[in-house]
């Protein structure tokens, strides 16, 4: 079984490469609280116990399979390059977030709902730009 460091060091090129480091722990706590989920309720969504979501949640130096994290990424219907994902502030964060999750949604409509939503979406950005 693949074990991963809580903490997983990504690298990112822009004008110089810099390391950022992912604190798997605040990902989970921050999709919990923003899907209302008890650390009850994720453990029983994703079959981990709550003393293993507790421990995660609050420490950043153990091991977590794939597996695991795939499991806890299902629970929060997200993927799970949304649940490791990295940002320079909270503010980005959230944004990327919200990108992941309107492209979720809408990938889960079907072909020509996804199509009215796009195209009103691009709509209202037109005119938004406009002001």
């Amino acid at each position: 079984m693949l074990l991963y460091n809580f903490k997983i060091l990504i690298t990112i090129k822009r004008d110089k490469e810099v390391s950022k480091i992912v604190n798997i722990g605040n990902n989970v706590r921050y999709f919990r609280k923003k899907y209302h989920f008890t650390q009850e309720q994720l453990a029983e969504k994703s079959g981990l116990s709550v003393n293993f979501i507790s421990r995660l949640e609050r420490t950043s130096d153990q091991n977590v399979s794939i597996k695991t994290l795939i499991k806890i990424a299902e629970a929060f219907d997200i993927s799970l390059s949304d649940l490791v994902a990295v940002a320079n502030t909270t503010s980005e964060l959230e944004s990327n977030r919200n990108i992941v999750e309107l492209t979720n949604k809408l990938g889960k409509l079907d072909d020509e709902k996804a199509d009215k939503f796009s195209q009103a979406f691009i709509q209202l950005l037109e005119l938004s730009a406009n002001d």
